[in-house]
């Protein structure tokens, strides 16, 4: 399993956050907590935006969220998951093999092919050996194709470490904080 972990630099935001007490402290917690929310958000957009084909639900879903507290004003975005199966991105099978969209534009995989197995599951899959091998079960001789092995795509943690989705989602960090830290400290001050 692969994590990505983002952790934004906030030392100067820091040392300015420990003089709010009180309510003020738990506006601070409120704004890294709904800032954490938000770049979530964007990161599923630059994921899909840098050309991946992947379900913008199924990278939020890769997400762990460390929320924020009084006592720990740090929030921290964890991305972890496994490589994702060929099959997830629009795999379609041709008389050449099989295509898939793993970025932009299709892309023919030869001497690949779609199967179903016995428990149900459906992938894309390749032979590892040398062609067919014949055996013999209850004394007729067969011809089997295994073993095979199944074929998967990036991760969504991989797909996240591209440098130009990192540097939106700092950059979209850095936009919203201080946004949201200053609605909730008005909101604050009009309940006083």
């Amino acid at each position: 399993m692969l994590k990505l972990s983002i952790n934004a630099d906030v030392k100067g935001i820091a040392a300015s956050m420990q003089k709010y007490v009180g309510e003020q402290q738990k506006a601070v917690v409120r704004a890294l907590n709904k800032t954490a929310m938000q770049a979530r958000t964007a990161a599923a957009q630059e994921v899909r935006s840098a050309g991946y084909n992947i379900k913008s639900s199924a990278i939020k879903r890769s997400f762990i969220i460390d929320k924020a507290r009084p006592a720990r004003l740090v929030v921290t975005l964890k991305a972890t998951g496994r490589p994702i199966a060929l099959i997830n991105y629009g795999a379609r099978q041709g008389k050449n093999g099989v295509s898939v969209q793993v970025k932009t534009g299709r892309q023919v995989l030869r001497h690949a092919f779609i199967a179903t197995m016995q428990n149900g599951h459906r992938g894309v899959f390749q032979r590892t050996g040398n062609g067919h091998k014949k055996i013999k079960r209850n004394g007729k001789v067969l011809r089997t194709g295994l073993p095979i092995k199944e074929l998967f795509g990036p991760s969504i943690p991989q797909s996240l470490a591209n440098d130009a989705v990192e540097k939106a989602i700092m950059a979209k960090i850095r936009e919203k904080f201080p946004r949201i830290l200053r609605h909730e400290l008005d909101f604050i001050a009009s309940k006083r």
